[in-house]
């Protein structure tokens, strides 16, 4: 197994595509795990030196690659992660466009949530499972809001 240090940043601006598969849990994420989520963004923030967080591994296999498509991996582990922070994104997406920061709310669609040239499920950079994809990606599209609990 080959393993690469990647930033957020650089998984989600990539031209990558990141599949849930079927046999992996339903998103789960509660209040708890968003609050320390939101502490330890904060606390980066309040750090004077260039402190980094450790998320956690995502381990990823290649998945049927077609050539001239956006490039698909399974995301065999760390997908709570990573539709929680494309749907916290989204949030701050919408708080950008309801504050008439334009241009950001459209970097952070453009560059970290969706694939803008690629259609239906190309389209999205994480794609969960099936069973919480129809709501997933409403908020991902800004058709639904959303709401952590």
């Amino acid at each position: 197994m080959e393993a690469h240090v990647k930033t957020v940043r650089e998984i989600l601006h990539s031209g990558d595509q990141f599949l849930v598969p079927f046999f992996q849990r339903h998103y789960s994420w509660g209040k708890e795990n968003w609050q320390r989520l939101r502490d330890d963004v904060i606390a980066l923030t309040e750090e004077t030196d260039e402190t980094k967080h450790f998320l956690g591994a995502l381990v990823c296999s290649l998945f049927h690659p077609v050539p001239g498509e956006v490039t698909p991996y399974q995301l065999i582990d760390g997908q709570q992660r990573l539709m929680t922070l494309t749907l916290a994104l989204a949030a701050l997406r919408d708080i950008a466009k309801q504050t008439g920061l334009n241009d950001l709310s459209d970097e952070i669609q453009e560059d970290y949530l969706i694939h803008r040239r690629r259609l239906g499920l190309q389209r999205f950079k994480v794609v969960p499972r099936l069973g919480d994809r129809q709501y997933y990606e409403s908020v991902i599209a800004g058709a639904a809001r959303c709401r952590p609990p």
